[in-house]
Formats: C-alpha cells, sequence, structure tokens
C-alpha cells in the first residue's frame, strides 16, 4: 500500500482521511440528534461542547482531505461504468464535500453569533471575529438543522454507490478506498 494515490487506488493518507472524516461525521450526527431533544443544562452542554469540537477536528481533517484529493492523482472509474454513473459518482463526491463544509461553518457560526469561541477538547477555543447576534444566530442555527439532512442523504448514496458497485457490478470501487475487501 504506497502512501499517495495511484490512477488505480486510494493511498493510505486518503484513506485514512476518509474513514476518520467517516467516523467524525457519524459521531456528530449521533451526538446532533441526541443533544435536539434535550432541555437546556449540565448534559445538554456537555454534548454540545464535543460536538463542537469534533467538528473542528473533522473541518480540519476535511481540508486536509480536499488538499490532498487536488495535489493527488484520482483512481479512474471502473471501465464499463455509464457516463450517468460517473456523473453521479462526480456528482455526490463535490456535492458531499460542499453540504459537510456548509454544515461544519453553519455550526462553527452558530456557536460564534451566540457569543462563544469554538471549543477544541478543553485544550483550546477558537474565537471567531464574529459578533454576538440573536437574529443572525437564529438564521445559522436554521441553516445548520437542515444542511445536516442533506449531508445525512449524501453520505447514505454514497454508501449506497459503493455497495452497488461492490455486490451488483462487481467492480473494485469500494475495494480501492479499504483494505482487504476483495
Amino acid at each position: 500500500m504506497t502512501i499517495k494515490n495511484s490512477i488505480l487506488e486510494y493511498g493510505v493518507v486518503a484513506k485514512a482521511l476518509h474513514w476518520l472524516v467517516a467516523i467524525g461525521l457519524f459521531a456528530l450526527i449521533y451526538l446532533g440528534l441526541e443533544q435536539a431533544g434535550l432541555e437546556r443544562g449540565a448534559e445538554k452542554a456537555e454534548i454540545r461542547f464535543i460536538h463542537g469540537s469534533i467538528a473542528m477536528a473533522v473541518f480540519f481533517l476535511m481540508s486536509v482531505r480536499i488538499v490532498w484529493r487536488l495535489v493527488n492523482d484520482v483512481p479512474a472509474h471502473p471501465q464499463g461504468m455509464q457516463a450517468w454513473q460517473r456523473i453521479s459518482a462526480s456528482v455526490v463526491h463535490w456535492g458531499l464535500y460542499a453540504a459537510v463544509f456548509a454544515q461544519l461553518v453553519s455550526g462553527g457560526m452558530v456557536v460564534a453569533t451566540g457569543g462563544k469561541p469554538l471549543p477544541f477538547f478543553g485544550l483550546f477555543s477558537v474565537p471567531l471575529p464574529v459578533a454576538e447576534n440573536r437574529e443572525n444566530h437564529e438564521f445559522w442555527e436554521e441553516v445548520h438543522e437542515f444542511v445536516w439532512i442533506l449531508v445525512a442523504a449524501l453520505i447514505a448514496i454514497h454508501v449506497l454507490g459503493a455497495l452497488f458497485n461492490h455486490f451488483i457490478a462487481k467492480n473494485d470501487v469500494l475495494r480501492r478506498m479499504t483494505v482487504g475487501v476483495k
């Protein structure tokens, strides 16, 4: 397994970034849903703290992932893949990147317009140069509450596409992003 991508397979860095972001996104969705039904209080504040900290880590990983993708080869689509499938795969990938960044930025704006800095596991906080503003805070909350559904839908399409390619089309799309899958 190589560090960099090739035209045949993703390298170890791209695979690690993919799976770390995936784990982070599933954790963020879980924690977001977990705290959504809670009343204000210590439990909700703790979940939001962890949620925000993981979001900062995912933002960093996604930024590195985009740069890594732009400076590396990307494996070609499998031979025989229909044009609409190639286009759909690209639209879903870039749509997922855009939606994840929109979700992360909107979450940061929710915190910032609420007058707080972004926490990172109690190690440090990042203040954003954004004024506390109740109206803007509510706007960013609405954006954040909507975009997660788009992120979840695109993740589902992405996973279903990978499974389709592996089990039905029987090509190497899934294998290229995993280790040991035949």
